[in-house]
């Protein structure tokens, strides 16, 4: 089989496609750790909704920093929804730089087995 010389050009995008392959990689992680957050939030918010301001002594805790405390239930319900809120935006985010990524690495495969075929093996 015939040597395909590797060009200056093809060695810039073996590189890119090796660092957005490995920025998918901790990218998925991340967003898996996003969306179990998010669980734990829901759960938290639905563990509030059964209790009330009279029931102050099993109000859950807020961790704020390295210290917990105890706040009146609204405001943990508030905290809560600004926490999901904001988890849900980095998640939309992430997903979002995910499907860029996503889309170039499929490029750059395209690209690089047109020229190399089966001499090259990128999955």
């Amino acid at each position: 089989m015939e040597q395909i010389p590797v060009l200056a050009q093809d060695q810039h995008n073996l590189n890119e496609f090796s660092v957005l392959h490995s920025r998918r990689a901790v990218q998925e992680l991340e967003l898996k750790d996003i969306k179990s957050q998010v669980e734990d939030i829901v759960d938290a918010k639905n563990e509030c909704e059964l209790l009330d301001e009279d029931d102050g002594d099993q109000i859950p805790l807020i961790k704020i920093g390295d210290a917990f405390f105890q706040v009146p239930l609204d405001t943990l319900n508030e905290e809560l929804e600004e926490s999901e809120s904001r988890l849900e935006k980095q998640s939309e985010q992430l997903e979002s730089h995910m499907e860029t990524d996503h889309s170039r690495i499929q490029e750059l495969k395209n690209l690089l087995y047109a020229k190399f075929h089966d001499q090259i093996n990128l999955d």
